[in-house]
């Protein structure tokens, strides 16, 4: 039987332990090193025993650590050439070693694999069946492993454990509620003010994007933009200019405004709305019949001789070269990562207000909820309330801090599976025993073992 679990995570005695619990990680944090003045050898001995075992097997009773797992036998690399190159090697850290065989059991090596976010956890996943060693099933978390040996565990219980806690139902909807009022004030913001809205997105954009090195993308992105510039002027002429502005005031009504042309430039825009306008009171044959022949004739110097067709070239001459001038500025600055000046005039007709939740609806049956967020479409954490980790999957919290993979152990988080390579060794300036303490406390552990120990 392990140890009993009682306050794994104490603050006051700040434990230290295999576990990626953030209380454990503070516990590290603060954790002052451990002082020899005023102490006998023996307590020195004693205090280092007492940190190392905290985190080596806490779980293990000390009379079954000191006769069955304690070797007092080290296991260590030996460089035979050392000697003859006359360099100076750093020292072997060899009495790391005398916490190896753990590393060897089961249960130690799924943690240092990161299937399991502690070595607890690790031996509930061998124990309820779902570890498996050599395609068979193993129930035994000491069960020492040998070189060669693959072990996997189900990759739910994997997402399970790396993955961040699910939120409950109450919890869910109070930050999906919460969620939904702030969007809905930047909303409201946006409809305020749509320039300034502009710009304060584009500015945190372009501060996001200027975190990383996109040479080679800014490259491409450049090459790109010119590509789709010389697409663009090729399909601006004075016929689509014409055909455009009599097709979007047709559909507007008689009287148009310039805020129908927004797609056009500033200046553009006032001279499509001042152009179809003009032809409305005029009366002209396009208005009636603005067919591709009709539109031909009039932009034709030798057909057209009224002066408001002349009028209407020269007008559109400008439209055309304002449209071109646009293009290739958006290239250009989107070739330089400075494409978040030019704003977007529909910026704030797209942006929508979202629906309020129906708590009641909700609180009877989960699959009523209705999100609708442009960037989430499901309550906080609960996409798939049938999973019991965070939904879309997530890492768990500080996670980064503990992702250390051992060299003796070769994963794949694709498949979930690993292969034990070899017993885990020491060589000069390294030791492939993971531990938080320095060399002097297992050191002091050691000589503690090798008098108290089996013989």
């Amino acid at each position: 039987m392990p140890r009993k679990l009682n306050k794994i995570h104490h603050l006051t005695r700040g434990n230290i332990t295999m576990s990626m619990n953030k209380l454990n990680l503070f516990n590290l944090y603060r954790k002052t090193p451990l002082g020899y003045n005023g102490k006998t050898m023996f307590q020195q001995k004693w205090a280092a025993k007492s940190e190392t075992r905290k985190y080596h097997g806490e779980h293990i009773r000390e009379k079954q650590f000191k006769n069955v797992v304690f070797d007092k036998k080290l296991e260590s690399y030996s460089q035979l050439d050392a000697s003859l190159r006359g360099h100076r090697k750093a020292p072997t850290p060899i009495t790391l070693q005398a916490y190896a065989n753990l590393e060897k059991r089961l249960e130690t090596a799924l943690f240092r694999s990161m299937f399991a976010s502690s070595l607890r956890q690790a031996r509930q996943f061998v124990i309820g069946g779902f570890v498996k060693v050599n395609g068979v099933v193993m129930k035994h978390p000491a069960f020492p492993l040998k070189s060669g040996d693959v072990f996997s565990v189900d990759p739910e219980k994997v997402l399970y454990a790396m993955g961040a806690d699910k939120p409950g139902l109450q919890k869910s909807i109070k930050i999906s509620k919460d969620q939904i009022r702030t969007w809905n004030d930047h909303v409201r913001e946006v409809k305020k003010n749509p320039l300034a809205a502009w710009e304060k997105k584009q500015n945190k954009r372009k501060s996001l994007d200027s975190r990383a090195n996109e040479d080679a993308s800014q490259r491409e992105k450049a090459l790109t933009a010119f590509k789709d510039m010389k697409i663009k002027q090729s399909k601006i002429s004075l016929e689509s200019i014409l055909a455009d502005i009599l097709q979007v005031g047709k559909a507007a009504g008689d009287e148009v405004s310039e805020e129908a042309f927004a797609s056009y430039v500033s200046s553009a825009s006032k001279k499509c709305a001042r152009i179809y306008n003009d032809l409305v009171k005029q009366k002209h044959p396009l208005i009636e019949n603005p067919s591709t022949e009709n539109i031909a004739k009039v932009l034709d110097r030798e057909k057209s001789d009224s002066k408001t067709d002349r009028w209407i070239k020269a007008i559109l001459r400008e439209i055309k070269s304002s449209e071109w001038e646009k293009s290739r500025l958006e290239a250009e600055a989107i070739s330089k990562g400075e494409d978040s000046k030019f704003f977007d005039t529909s910026f704030a007709a797209k942006t929508r207000y979202a629906p309020k939740l129906n708590v009641e609806k909700i609180l009877e049956d989960e699959s009523k909820a209705v999100v609708d967020l442009p960037f989430q479409r499901h309550l906080y954490g609960r996409k798939d309330p049938s999973r019991p980790y965070f939904t879309p999957w997530k890492p768990r919290g500080f996670l980064g801090a503990f992702a250390i993979l051992p060299s003796h152990i070769e994963v794949s988080f694709d498949t979930c599976h690993a292969v034990y390579l070899r017993d885990p060794i020491a060589r000069p300036g390294h030791s492939e025993v993971i531990s938080p303490f320095p060399e002097h406390v297992h050191e002091r552990a050691y000589m503690y073992y090798v008098r108290k120990g089996k013989a």
